[in-house]
């Protein structure tokens, strides 16, 4: 499975001039967690929820109100975005793009091909595909099965739904338990 089968491809981009009122509007009105920046078509920076409420101040402080709207207003988003996002490609693979979140402990990165942003690949996106893989995208009973790591187990296993005249839609396998 790839990444084009999975990302998003209807992107919201902000350009880096912008301010940071504009990017949380964005992100609040397309109920998005990451805005990739974008200058000349190219992909500068990511803006997330987490990044703009670095820069505004504490809700403790008693003239906080004023100070955040006035932050909002004057601070550009590219002195508070992430520069150089971690990114993948349309041709990637699930497996790929899983490793580099876990490994760079994010949920979602954009999708760039040429240069270009192309997608957004988030891990909602991920757990959809899980859900494909395990349910093949219908209704059903899902059986889990141990069987011995044998060709004829697996052969013997089936026989037995075709006997019953059952349909397999998905099989995945887990060498991580054994049948014993």
């Amino acid at each position: 499975m790839f990444v084009k089968q999975w990302m998003g491809t209807e992107v919201v981009t902000v350009a880096p001039d912008e301010t940071v009122a504009v990017a949380e509007k964005l992100l609040k009105d397309h109920k998005i967690r990451r805005l990739p920046v974008v200058e000349a078509g190219v992909l500068v920076g990511i803006i997330s929820p987490h990044d703009l409420k670095k820069v505004m101040p504490s809700i403790l402080d008693a003239e906080g109100a004023s100070e955040e709207i006035f932050i909002a207003d004057h601070t550009e988003i590219r002195t508070v975005m992430t520069s150089s996002p971690i990114t993948v490609g349309p041709d990637d693979t699930l497996v790929e793009a899983i490793r580099k979140m876990r490994r760079n402990k994010i949920d979602g990165f954009p999708v760039i091909e040429n240069m270009k942003v192309v997608g957004i690949l988030s891990i909602s996106d991920i757990l959809d595909a899980f859900l494909e893989i395990m349910t093949g995208g219908q209704a059903g009973t899902r059986l889990d099965l141990k069987i011995d790591h044998t060709p004829e187990s697996f052969y013997k296993m089936v026989k037995a739904f075709q006997k019953q005249s059952k349909e397999i839609l998905a099989i995945t396998q887990h060498y991580g338990y054994s049948a014993d």
